[in-house]
């Protein structure tokens, strides 16, 4: 689903459900579907008691078969997309008889259920079609000794700062980051502009960042919380939360850094294929985290220019650069201002990132335009 749409409450009404009959379509009773994807924004089961209306001779269909409908009529963007649909599914738990103390850490790859403990001849064939999701290993002596000395500090309990973002640390090990803001109201919105208010006493602002090396996200270089998770976050910190305080957990704004320069390269390197190159590779400079080669990501920062031009003249194929510009674009809008300096986040909850390679503009000095450049005016001859 799209992480920065805001999801109809209560999420399981969100989707109508409604099946076919005599070609009309009808809507489930709500005691009549039990929904365990939240509104689809997580995978999970979804079962159906079907009234015995329901008709199997439809022309508005394939005849032969009971038809379910699933339609929304608003706020299609917060729905996830569908991966697979399957029939007669069910959730299998680890049982733990003596494992590893770190099996449960690392995620059962799909397809590693074939077949029952147990054969059991009404049973044709088990399939497992996704990676196991919720395990952790052990808690390590040390990672004890750091938990109850937090728990001892917030005593489960979210007043300060502090306490917020070491709650929810500890309780979502898929998240990387946290940051708690106090007196501030922030709304995202499709567009990543959203309402923000730093001055608005009572409102309490969670930011999270995924774990960007074990998540399979919708773009590596804007590493959004995915909604399902954010409702998980928001439900387990109010009942943690002062009766007084409006809770807000969003995704960071994310703020993207491109450079445009002009680039001579040494003689007898490919012109296309470095330019191509070095686009990457100041990609990766600029948000190492969202590579294999990993990275800090945090909140705020700042972009050097001069530490980037060095970074680029370092480069073993890179004679000299010139004219380079440093631009920060907010909200998907192209900036035409160069920062002379440096660039830093404009707000307490965004994040520095690089825009996608293609985007950092690259102009090649070739040796006509060189020899041009340095040509005497005839009119001072």
């Amino acid at each position: 689903a799209n992480p920065l749409a805001s999801k109809p409450k209560p999420h399981t009404q969100h989707i109508h459900w409604s099946y076919l009959r005599n070609n009309e379509w009808r809507g489930f009773a709500d005691n009549n579907v039990q929904d365990g994807t939240d509104g689809w924004l997580n995978s999970g089961l979804i079962t159906f008691a079907v009234p015995e209306e329901a008709t199997n001779n439809n022309t508005l269909l394939t005849q032969g078969f009971f038809w379910i409908r699933a339609s929304v009529s608003e706020k299609s963007d917060a729905v996830c997309k569908l991966q697979l649909v399957a029939a007669q599914a069910l959730q299998a738990s680890f049982v733990d008889h003596g494992n590893s103390a770190t099996f449960s850490d690392t995620p059962l790859p799909e397809g590693s259920i074939s077949k029952l403990a147990r054969p059991d001849a009404g049973v044709k064939a088990v399939s497992q079609p996704f990676t196991s999701f919720g395990g952790r290993g052990a808690e390590q002596a040390e990672a004890f000794t750091m938990r109850i000395s937090e728990r001892l500090r917030h005593k489960n309990r979210a007043i300060t700062r502090w306490d917020y973002e070491r709650l929810i640390l500890e309780a979502f090990p898929q998240l990387y980051r946290v940051k708690c803001l106090n007196h501030t109201h922030y709304e995202t919105s499709e567009n990543g502009a959203g309402l923000y208010r730093e001055l608005a006493p009572g409102h309490v602002t969670i930011v999270t960042i995924p774990n960007v090396q074990f998540r399979n996200l919708r773009d590596p270089l804007r590493p959004y919380t995915s909604l399902g998770l954010l409702d998980e976050i928001e439900a387990f910190v109010k009942k943690r939360l002062g009766c007084f305080a409006v809770l807000h957990v969003k995704n960071p704004q994310f703020e993207e850094v491109r450079v445009s320069f002009k680039l001579r390269l040494y003689d007898g390197f490919d012109e296309t294929y470095y330019v191509t190159s070095l686009q990457e590779t100041i990609t990766r400079f600029l948000s190492p985290w969202a590579f294999a080669e990993g990275g800090m990501l945090s909140f705020g920062g700042k972009i050097y220019k001069s530490v980037l031009i060095n970074f680029i003249e370092d480069q073993p194929y890179v004679d000299y650069v010139t004219d380079v510009q440093l631009f920060l674009d907010i909200n998907g809008e192209s900036s035409s201002i160069d920062h002379p300096s440096e660039v830093e986040g404009s707000r307490a909850v965004s994040v520095l990132v690089s825009a996608p390679a293609i985007k950092h503009n690259i102009t090649l000095i070739t040796s006509t335009l060189e020899n041009t450049s340095g040509k005497t005016c005839q009119c001072e001859a």
